[in-house]
């Protein structure tokens, strides 16, 4: 009798042992993976917009396409957004697998676009966006999106938001009072968003002041 009692104890403690060890483990990988993720969200949020250099490619290949000395030398219009009350400075965004006419402009751009580690989809380092025809900048128009605090935000125009999705002005989304709808992997961004890109990159939790809209096009030399 005694000996049974001692292993039955001895088999408790074994037991306790092991889950005491497995719930260490379970912890500690927890604790690495938030970790983890705090230090992905804070080199998320540090990215700034200086340190984007137009004319640089995904891998790190030179660009022959535009340099930043040139771009700038084009000729280009300034437009202010039109107020609309609804407007907080919300940037939406759209899945890039919603874009499926491969005859397209759009998905032109699409196939020789790259997503950068959240998500985000551009091309020549420049964020692909949809945004409506106030702007008169057609599909590949390259264009600045400058926010109220300074902050300019290069980008090529991947997308038109259509005109009966927009209010009178064919500015803002009807859906979400949205100027600017980035176009991402949506399977990438949702763990950072939901909806709403402004809070990815630091300095964007901004409203879009202008759209500044370059005479130069994805397609000039296609």
């Amino acid at each position: 009798m005694f000996k049974k009692t001692m292993k039955f104890v001895a088999a408790t403690a074994i037991l306790g042992v092991c889950v005491f060890t497995l719930s260490y483990i379970y912890v500690l990988r927890t604790t690495i993976l938030d970790l983890r993720t705090d230090a992905d969200m804070e080199k998320l949020r540090s990215r700034r917009y200086t340190d984007i250099i137009v004319g640089g490619s995904g891998d790190g290949a030179e660009s022959e396409v535009v340099k930043k000395d040139t771009l700038y030398n084009v000729n280009f219009q300034v437009y202010d957004l039109p107020k609309y009350a609804p407007y907080y400075g919300q940037k939406a965004y759209e899945n890039y697998s919603a874009i499926t006419n491969r005859a397209s402009k759009q998905y032109k751009i699409q196939e020789v676009a790259y997503t950068d580690e959240y998500g985000f989809r551009l091309y020549e380092d420049r964020y692909l966006i949809a945004i409506g025809t106030h702007f008169g900048a057609p599909v590949g128009t390259y264009i600045d999106v400058e926010l109220a605090n300074g902050v300019i935000i290069p980008c090529i125009v991947g997308d038109i938001k259509s005109d009966v999705d927009t209010e009178e002005n064919n500015v803002y989304s009807l859906s979400c009072a949205c100027a600017t709808e980035f176009i991402v992997d949506g399977w990438i961004i949702d763990p950072y968003t939901r909806g709403d890109v402004s809070c990815i990159i630091e300095g964007w939790d901004s409203p879009v002041v202008h759209i500044i809209v370059y005479e130069h096009s994805f397609f000039d030399n296609k």
